[in-house]
């Protein structure tokens, strides 16, 4: 009996602690989209239907990374035959042989997309599906993902996005029409250096494209922003090709992470009585041997 017992509390302590799965890990993040690109030496105003607006691959690599190169290809490859447009990303934490990473845009990058320990090679189109490693990186994988425009909005209204920017106060505007696109709505300043020469990389690669060293972040469907100071601290690695690439995040308020909840049940079931495999096998062993041996004393008497 006591054996019966132990194992049912055993296992209902088991079930307790596996409910709650590996559940979605992805955030409230329900796609990014815009792309707009402005040389941060020239004023520019631009105007975009967001059903027009290309296609956006971000990318996490390294200047060590070799499979990475097959994956950039890959979407270099799928770039040159549609509007995809690149931003890459370059590992910072704890890296010693890659000189793009940054502290802003590597936590930029894990925040966004909740991924504590971003893997080499990553790539993501249009804020969906990770596609990580050389396989599931490759060009038709890519290309698939470049022709599926995010679905922003259940409206048939058209959303334009309608940018300005002042070289010389360094001014950003910006305005997204159509308040039904989504939830709610972050823009993403991304400086971004065209093309970098670093040849003491260890993947092959003499030059490195779409090297984003800074995001800025922001909230809302219009405004304007001093980009001044973010300007005047971010340094190309080499020549004067600073790029701003404009990006939106359109935001599910209505996202519950399964996460919270699974945690929140790891913590109830802690405070349970665990008794474990070891000690129900122990105590197994331990009611044998005394059944046993007073069996073995009965027969005697």
């Amino acid at each position: 009996m006591i054996t019966i017992i132990l194992f049912i509390c055993n296992f209902t302590v088991m079930s307790v602690g596996a409910e709650g799965g590996e559940g979605d890990q992805g955030p409230g993040l329900k796609a990014i989209f815009g792309g707009i690109i402005i040389d941060s030496n020239e004023s520019a105003n631009n105007s975009i239907n967001t059903k027009d607006a290309p296609s956006i691959a971000h990318i996490f690599t390294a200047t060590w990374c070799t499979p990475c190169v097959e994956v950039e290809h890959a979407i270099e490859d799928v770039a040159n035959e549609t509007d995809l447009v690149m931003l890459t990303f370059h590992r910072f934490a704890g890296e010693t042989e890659d000189p793009f990473g940054s502290e802003n845009a590597e936590d930029w990058w894990k925040t966004t997309f909740e991924q504590q320990r971003p893997l080499q090679p990553t790539a993501i189109i249009n804020g969906g599906e990770t596609l990580i490693g050389a396989s599931q990186g490759s060009y038709d994988n890519i290309y698939s993902k470049a022709i599926e425009k995010p679905n922003l909005s259940s409206t048939n209204e058209s959303s334009m996005i309608y940018t300005s920017f002042d070289s010389n106060s360094s001014e950003l505007t910006w305005e997204v029409t159509n308040a039904d696109l989504c939830d709610d709505l972050d823009i993403y300043v991304n400086f971004v250096e065209d093309v970098a020469y670093f040849p003491n990389g260890s993947n092959g690669l003499k030059n490195y494209t779409h090297i984003v060293h800074h995001v800025k972040k922001m909230s809302g469907n219009n405004g304007n922003a001093d980009l001044s100071q973010s300007i005047s601290e971010i340094n190309a690695f080499d020549g004067d090709d600073l790029k701003i690439v404009i990006t939106f995040g359109c935001i599910d308020t209505s996202y519950s992470d399964p996460w919270e909840d699974h945690h929140e049940l790891e913590e109830e079931s802690d405070s349970l009585p665990h008794i474990g495999i070891v000690p129900t096998i122990m105590t197994i062993l331990i009611t044998s041997m005394i059944i046993s041996r007073r069996n073995h004393f009965e027969s005697i008497n």
